[in-house]
């Protein structure tokens, strides 16, 4: 019996608070808030109790004790029996009944039968059992109980046995490890009946297989204690397949097919109509927490489509969709590649176009690249959209001279003015510049720096000239790889008006013509079609006051302070957390000081509301004083009302930096604050965007799409419709088509990568092959193995596979040029100090900016983002000219405590390409693992594999009972033991021989022998971040072996790492269950995808529409006369009076960063110190761009670096 006990627990100032739920406690007991006391009835799910306060508590010391106010309640739960046998396997066991074997009990009972019961027309003999238990029995799972529903379902599931009393009037005979056959239910298609669970039958394989005793049922009655919690899951499962099977005979009928998407909400709403009046059913409904039933159906699957087969046949029960979508998966046939005798195609060749295979071909993987020529038709439809978004047509590399001569030398210095561009030799590393000689792949021109002429300085007979600086590809993120165009210059924002040391007019080597906006077909010497934002590690497009100084242009050096009244901003009060405000207004006086408004956190201010969630907000007339240094970014405020439905993305607690308002902060007629609902704001304040509203959105090609995690994370952004996905894995395209509003939303192509790639280039143009002017934006995550650590030998054949895939992506850029695309990798992609010759992630850069395309590496942990879990991944952002670039997303969530500052890459002057960035304060705390997982209920050893309210809380493996004894052994508190700890500490000899045990070599097996130092078996940490989620669990791994519960023994269930990667709990996953962690573990995290989704759609609205109102209004405007052009049917331009198409763009606000003497290329003192630099400070002004090429040999400036 499950029991309840109230325990009274003294605070001391030695003993942790029960309000630390962080803390562990000195007891076996766990660390419970009194918050969470209250969720006990909710958090137990499967555990019946039955609370009861011990009476030896109500004498005088315990009610002394129990009234004092340093007190607190703890429960603690004593569950049912959860032994994973029946009591009848185990020794000594002595049963309620005489035993027999199941011929004689079957003998004896049938002659009681002729003697109590009178004769019947039921065609079959019904036979009591109960007590009983059903189990599985083999070496490795030796006599473990398992629920009826995966009798012949599961994979080696086929041999059930059953202990338990059979009886007939007052005769019981009990029978022990009996085979199972069949398992009839009966109630099917008879709409009048509210549930299966008083018919339910088993027939053994002795009476299956008889002629005379084939009429025998065992009819189920009350199953044994120890089997309740296989048996009442079980009974659920069988009414869920009952209510399925009247459903589909209900639709079939009605010649509708079901399929997956009737289980969203058809089936809910449909349910209420037949049942609505009964109480069976409506505690059966209630067990559900959600009206969507796709994880239930897809969990149980295969007893649904049994059940159905056996009541439906086999012609209604294909009739139906849903087998062909979730269980066959052949809903979406494999696309194959179509023939072509002349390429030579090979299955294990990349197909790159020609311009990615000339770049990547030197690399360790360039055997597996075949380059494919672009057909006359494709290459057609590219040419217009390279037109339209300002793009290179590279259509030879005949550029990439290694050697650069000048066309322009000076015949006097007296000559050289502001605009210039002059070269000067390089600082020498004896010089002390932090800037090493390093020559990249084909190109030896790095003995020259050169510089835009800023201002000319007259000093006596001497000239020195302060210039910005242009970088080499070499001296970027490019690093050491094969760039395609050596005359190319990328102007900085690197200057040299702060350094100590100018260039004389003796030192410079010449002046060279270089066309700004140009690209590789210049006459020019050089082209300059982008600056590079040292600091970012970033390229935009090169615009007109780029080619301006701040310090020697006074226009240029202007900042507009262009905060408007209204808007929302995330601002640092000096406490750890940074809050929400909006801007009131300006403090006269007092520059660079304003006024806000304080939006209160709701859970702490609204005490009938302390479960608010972190991202609800109060409107409050409290009013703060804070700088502009203190505001960190922009945030996202929208209000709803009270009984209104969240929408995505505020119903994601602060994830993207999206908060919501219901109530506001009055006070009553006693001067007392209280909340009540939201009644009006002020009307200057600036909502965030509205979800609802119908905007025309980019066009998607999701490549790699997996389960499609990633693609809908960036669809909720509001920027992004997907249209077309890929994947070569049958179940993860069609578990991404299950989980769409409606399946034609997206045209998925289940293949390789390769051969859809060869189709697009042919010209082979259908519905999955998307013609190359139709994508406006493609996104990927190609595999990471080749660059995993968890890889150990990254040069075998599939790795070089692996790693290959970058390029194939990179030839979906070249090939659709689209608007903007998003690359996400493992760290390990980026070379640090070995190797750097063979950087994938420089080369991908390499050819995006040798496109002209905008580009950005983006460093993110999925924790800093909202995911409860240590996971970070490297991004390529990319825009073509024209849009802005998408800014790296704010970090919202804090880091847990003990992060280390880290950086990947290497530049020449020794830096990192990127680095972690730890702000001082964000708005959320980082969210634990106790805390992403709350509200799941206990499913302590996991073996009942079936939780009713969510289906995907099971393992995604079956633990050996080996596995489940090496398991128990890993002590639960402290926290965070592993098998290393336990073997050190609490572990005798014997225990630590388990786990060297060779007995244990299947499927389910995780490694056999354990070191005696190994991490394997580690518990994680319920108050820390859990460890990078996987594609296959295995606690028995080394590498990444924190894979258990903290709490319970077993490792992680399928549940718990949806929550940790930000799968929404209605989302399905369809396979087995070790596919689906696969498809969990292969996924980018829905936190960091919607945080990059919110980032496109700033990008989006700013270059094309200037605000979210321009952009609503455009839409609404263009709807009906430009359908198709986007997914929602826009084109997005806005136009000034004299035609010329502009974009309309306000800069994003960010704090300024502080300069690293390192970061910032410079001169040398005679000291051998660097002078430090300057970059220019971002602002929010709004400017107006013309698309247009800047042709100019020299900038007209003059000689004070004024505009002439």
């Amino acid at each position: 019996m499950s029991m309840s006990f109230i325990v009274a627990v003294k605070h001391q100032s030695e003993h942790v608070l029960l309000d630390d739920v962080d803390a562990p406690l000195s007891s076996s007991y766990d660390a419970v808030s009194k918050r969470e006391i209250a969720d006990v009835a909710d958090d137990a799910g499967s555990v019946a109790t039955s609370s009861a306060t011990l009476e030896e508590w109500s004498d005088t010391k315990a009610d002394d004790e129990w009234s004092d106010s340093t007190c607190s309640r703890l429960t603690v739960d004593i569950p049912d029996s959860h032994t994973t046998s029946p009591r009848s396997c185990y020794v000594p066991f002595t049963p309620c009944a005489t035993e027999k074997k199941e011929a004689e009990a079957l003998a004896i009972l049938q002659q009681v039968l002729e003697k109590t019961q009178p004769q019947t027309d039921l065609d079959f003999i019904e036979l009591s059992l109960k007590d009983f238990s059903v189990y599985y029995d083999t070496p490795l799972y030796p006599c473990a109980m398992r629920c009826l529903h995966h009798l012949d379902t599961k994979r080696l599931h086929s041999n059930f046995y059953v202990d338990g009393i059979l009886s007939v009037a007052d005769t019981a005979i009990f029978i022990r490890h009996v085979p199972i056959s069949i398992v009839p239910i009966g109630n099917y298609a008879c709409l009048d009946s509210h549930s299966v669970r008083d018919q339910i039958w088993l027939q053994s394989e002795l009476c299956h297989g008889s002629k005379t005793l084939s009429n025998i049922f065992y009819k189920l009655e009350t199953p044994a204690e120890e089997y309740k919690r296989f048996f009442e899951p079980f009974a659920w499962v069988a009414d869920l397949a009952k209510h399925i099977i009247d459903f589909m005979f209900i639709m079939a009928d009605k010649k509708v097919k079901v399929s997956i998407y009737h289980f969203r909400r058809a089936f809910s709403a449909w349910l209420p109509t037949v049942h609505g009046g009964s109480i069976e059913f409506a505690q059966w409904f209630a067990k559900r927490p959600s009206d969507d039933f796709r994880t239930s159906v897809v969990a149980n699957i295969a007893f649904i489509y049994k059940e159905a087969f056996s009541v439906l046949g086999e012609e209604e029960t294909h009739f139906h969709t849903i087998w062909q979508e979730v269980q066959d998966f052949t809903m979406y046939p494999e696309q194959r590649l179509i023939k072509n005798a002349r390429c030579g195609l090979t299955k294990d060749q990349t197909i790159v176009t020609d311009y990615i295979y000339r770049l990547f071909s030197h690399l360790p993987f360039g055997h597996k690249l075949q380059a494919v020529p672009i057909c006359a038709v494709s290459e057609s439809l590219r040419d217009q959209v390279i037109s339209t978004n300002h793009l290179e047509h590279a259509r030879c590399l005949g550029n990439m001279s290694a050697e650069m001569q000048p066309m322009c030398s000076i015949s006097s210095p007296q000559s050289i003015r502001p605009g210039d561009t002059i070269s000067t030799a390089r600082d020498t590393e004896y010089s002390g510049s932090k800037w090493k000689r390093e020559e990249s792949n084909g190109f030896t021109d790095v003995d020259r720096w050169f510089g835009l002429v800023q201002k000319v300085i007259h000093d006596g007979q001497r000239r020195e000239f302060e210039v910005l600086w242009y970088y080499r590809p070499v001296d970027t993120s490019c690093g050491v790889m094969k760039y395609p165009w050596a005359n190319e210059l990328f102007l900085s924002d690197h200057c040299s008006c702060l350094e100590k040391h100018k260039i004389q007019a003796h030192e410079v080597l010449a002046v060279h013509k270089v066309e700004f906006g140009g690209n590789s077909t210049t006459k020019c010497e050089f082209f300059c079609r982008q600056i590079y934002i040292s600091q970012d590690r970033k390229w935009l497009t090169l615009k007109e006051h780029n080619l301006r100084c701040p310090h020697t242009s006074p226009t240029a050096a202007a900042k507009g302070d262009d905060y408007t009244p209204g808007e929302t901003y995330i601002v640092r009060t000096g406490e750890a957390r940074s809050e929400p405000c909006e801007l009131v207004g300006r403090i006269e006086g007092r520059p660079k000081s304003y006024q806000f408004r304080r939006l209160l956190r709701r859970a702490e201010v609204d005490a009938a509301a302390s479960r608010a969630r972190p991202n609800e907000l109060v409107y409050s007339n409290q009013f703060a004083v804070y700088s502009s240094n203190q505001m960190v970014d922009k945030c996202y405020v929208r209000v709803f009302r009270p009984d209104e439905a969240i929408p995505t993305p505020y119903d994601r607690d602060g994830v993207g930096c999206f908060f919501f308002m219901t109530h506001e902060q009055v006070e009553d007629q006693d001067n007392v604050l209280i909340c009540r609902p939201l009644q009006e704001l002020v009307p200057t304040f600036q909502q965030g965007f509205d979800p609802a509203a119908k905007i025309p959105r980019l066009r998607g090609l999701d490549l790699f799409c997996g389960g499609g995690n990633f693609g809908r994370g960036l669809e909720e952004g509001g920027a992004v419709q997907m249209k077309w996905a890929n994947d070569i894995d049958a179940k993860a395209i069609h578990t991404y088509m299950a989980n769409l509003e409606s399946p034609g939303l997206v045209s998925p192509f289940l293949g390789s990568v390769d051969d859809l790639l060869h189709q697009a280039i042919n010209g082979h143009f259908s519905e999955s092959v998307p013609p190359t002017d139709q994508v406006d934006f493609i996104s990927g995550g190609s595999p990471c193995p080749g660059f995993s650590n968890l890889t150990n030998d990254k040069t075998t054949d599939k790795q070089r596979k692996n790693q290959s895939l970058v390029a194939a992506f990179a030839s979906f850029i070249d090939l659709y040029r689209p608007k903007f695309g998003l690359l996400e990798n493992v760290p390990g992609i980026v070379r640090t100090k070995t190797d750097r010759e063979q950087d994938v992630f420089s080369q991908l850069l390499c050819a995006v900016v040798g496109l002209g395309y905008q580009a950005q590496m983006v460093l993110l942990d999925a924790s800093a983002c909202g995911a409860a879990q240590r996971r970070t991944r490297v991004f390529l952002v990319i825009a073509a000219p024209g849009c802005r670039l998408p800014a790296r997303p704010q970090q919202t969530h804090s880091d847990p405590p003990e992060t280390r500052q880290r950086g990947f890459g290497m530049l020449s002057n020794g830096e990192a390409f990127i680095e972690r960035s730890l702000p001082a304060a964000t708005p959320f705390p980082f969210v634990s693992a106790l805390q992403a997982t709350r509200g799941l209920p206990r499913i302590f050893d996991g073996q009942t594999d079936t939780c009713i309210g969510f289906p995907d809380h099971r393992l995604s493996f079956g633990m050996t009972r080996l596995q489940r004894t090496r398991i128990s052994l890993i002590p639960k508190q402290p926290w965070g033991m592993n098998f290393r700890k336990a073997s050190q500490t609490v572990l005798t000899r014997s225990q630590v021989s388990l786990f060297n045990s060779d007995r244990d070599r299947t499927r389910a097996s995780t490694s056999s022998v354990i070191r005696q130092n190994s991490g394997a078996y580690g518990r994680m940490f319920p108050n820390r971040l859990m460890e990078t989620i996987v594609t296959k669990s295995n606690p028995g791994d080394g590498k990444n072996g924190r894979q258990l519960h903290w709490d319970e023994d077993r490792p992680i269930s399928i549940m718990e790492a949806r929550r940790a990667q930000g799968f929404p709990d209605e989302e399905v996953l369809l396979g087995s269950p070790q596919v689906q962690y696969h498809i969990v573990g292969n996924s980018v995290a829905r936190q960091v995808a919607l945080a990059l989704g919110v980032a496109v759609r700033e990008a989006w609205v700013e270059s094309h529409f200037g605000t979210e109102t321009h952009m609503v209004v455009a839409a609404q405007k263009v709807e009906q006369t430009n359908r198709g052009r986007y997914a929602d049917g826009a084109e997005g331009k806005t136009h000034d009076g004299h035609g010329e198409s502009h974009i309309v763009c306000t800069k994003r606000m960010l704090a300024l960063p502080t300069r690293s003497e390192a970061s910032i290329r410079r001169r040398s003192n005679n000291n051998g110190m660097p002078e430090a630099g300057l970059g220019s400070t971002p602002t929010r002004s709004r400017i107006t761009i013309p698309l247009k090429r800047l042709a100019a040999d020299s900038v007209a400036l003059s000689a004070d670096g004024r505009t002439e």
